[in-house]
């Protein structure tokens, strides 16, 4: 957390597994009289120095076309919560009174929101790998090149740091969705009581297992490709 020229800048909780933590962390600095404005491009959540207030913030994914946006929004208005800001255009974040009811009706709904945010992460995380598949391929079949360029150990140290952190990434969100499936099963039981889910979910502890296996994968991944570097 840091405090610069009456803005505070604190790092997401991670909007895409932990939306509700992300919720109560809105509400308790609104409290305190710091009012989000913006999630930056490095995750950083933006706060501006106010007043006091009491209300309840929703973060939602949508996955519509541009042409859909307004309606989305509308629905959002017409249920009591006004749009604060969005990320890349597909996280929202709304506030509303406190009491307000949640846009999610069921925990059916609650579940479909979850599945098509989870697909749309897997399908863009896909997109690096074909550059990481390139990347190792370029570092094996240059091991024996005479080439200064390739001999270069700067230059394949970035070659097999980049194409295996390009390999690896779809499959860390494939774990992370994994993760939290087994983790927080019943997830969509609380659709509409995020605060008493937020208290179930342990950040800190997720991460340090998450990068674990990640470690693991990395050393594995490492062994597979030390005859290439």
């Amino acid at each position: 957390m840091e405090i610069f020229k009456g803005k505070k800048y604190i790092f997401s909780r991670g909007i895409a597994f932990y939306p509700e933590k992300e919720m109560q962390l809105l509400k308790k600095q609104g409290e305190k009289g710091w009012h989000f404005r913006k999630m930056n491009q490095v995750g950083l959540l933006v706060f501006e120095k106010g007043k006091s207030e009491e209300k309840e913030y929703s973060v939602d994914f949508f996955d519509g076309s541009p042409d859909e946006l307004s309606e989305y929004l509308v629905i959002y208005k017409q249920a009591g919560w006004g749009n604060i800001t969005n990320y890349k255009k597909r996280y929202f974040y709304f506030k509303a009174d406190c009491g307000t009811p949640t846009i999610y009706s069921d925990a059916e709904s609650y579940w479909i929101r979850m599945k098509k945010e989870w697909n749309w992460l897997l399908i863009h995380s896909l997109v690096y790998l074909p550059i990481g598949i390139v990347l190792l391929i370029m570092l094996f079949f240059t091991k024996t090149s005479k080439s200064i360029f390739f001999a270069n150990l700067w230059i394949r140290t970035m070659l097999i740091f980049f194409g295996m952190l390009f390999t690896v990434l779809p499959l860390g969100v494939a774990i992370s969705v994994i993760f939290s499936l087994v983790i927080y099963r019943d997830r969509t039981k609380y659709y509409n009581q995020p605060e008493r889910f937020a208290r179930k979910q342990k950040v800190l502890r997720d991460s340090i297992i998450l990068a674990m296996i990640g470690f693991i994968v990395g050393v594995l991944v490492s062994i597979l490709l030390r005859n290439s570097f």
